[in-house]
């Protein structure tokens, strides 16, 4: 049985994930999570439980499905500090930083990834989601890149540097 708390303090720092995305991280597919509801801390939409603090992020849902791909490695993530969405540590310690790009800019995704930004100095590995795969011959950056192609979730382009 999952610690209510927990998940409350998930939601918290995260603000929203659908109940899948709580059945896979906290590995127990079989919970609805309806008795975090109790608690007046987390309300329900649809599918989706948003901490009563916070407000539903659609990038934010969109990393959680990378993570929860990549859950089997990961062994502990937090909130990334913008633009990275989530950022997680895998079980062979490389950092990865999980960044959505905006569904009307992802040209300026881009021009982010080609610029030299510090804090993608201490990353070892970027997943960067994008709605196709125009964009993919464009991208210069140094770190290693995850191309993810939303909502197939479809790794198109690995750079190895």
């Amino acid at each position: 049985m999952v610690d209510n708390v927990k998940v409350i303090n998930f939601l918290q720092d995260f603000g929203c994930a659908k109940l899948e995305h709580l059945q896979i991280l906290f590995d127990d597919k079989k919970s609805s999570f309806k008795q975090i509801l109790n608690s007046n801390m987390v309300s329900k939409r649809g599918d989706i439980f948003v901490h009563n603090t916070r407000t539903l992020n659609e990038k934010m849902l969109i990393a959680l499905d990378i993570l929860c791909v990549f859950k089997p490695v990961a062994k502990r993530y937090c909130p990334g500090s913008n633009p990275s969405i989530i950022t997680f540590y895998t079980t062979e310690n490389w950092k990865c930083n999980i960044l959505v790009a905006d569904k009307e800019n992802q040209k300026g995704m881009v021009k982010f990834l080609n610029s030299k930004i510090e804090f993608m100095h201490n990353t070892d590995k970027l997943l960067v989601v994008f709605y196709d795969d125009t964009e993919v011959e464009n991208i210069e950056c140094e770190i290693p890149i995850y191309y993810i192609i939303y909502p197939k979730l479809e790794v198109i382009y690995d750079k190895k540097t």
